[in-house]
């Protein structure tokens, strides 16, 4: 049995990155990269919104959103 858009012999592998941010860091480089469309962003346990609290499209950066108050 398949899930939709993964074929039934297709190899996936999870990966978790975890990274400390330094003071007022707003761009991450995971090791490895990433696949574009596949990385979850958390924060403080709450997992944010792509496109809109972050930017993950070319697949070595991840650049947080700055929220302007």
């Amino acid at each position: 049995m398949s899930y939709i858009g993964i074929s039934p012999f297709g190899n996936t592998v999870r990966t978790v990155t975890t990274i400390t941010a330094t003071a007022s860091q707003t761009s991450f480089t995971p090791t490895g990269g990433y696949t574009v469309g596949y990385c979850d962003v958390y924060y403080n346990g709450v997992k944010l919104v792509a496109g809109t609290d972050f930017t993950a499209s070319d697949g070595l950066t991840v650049t947080l959103t700055i929220l302007v108050i």
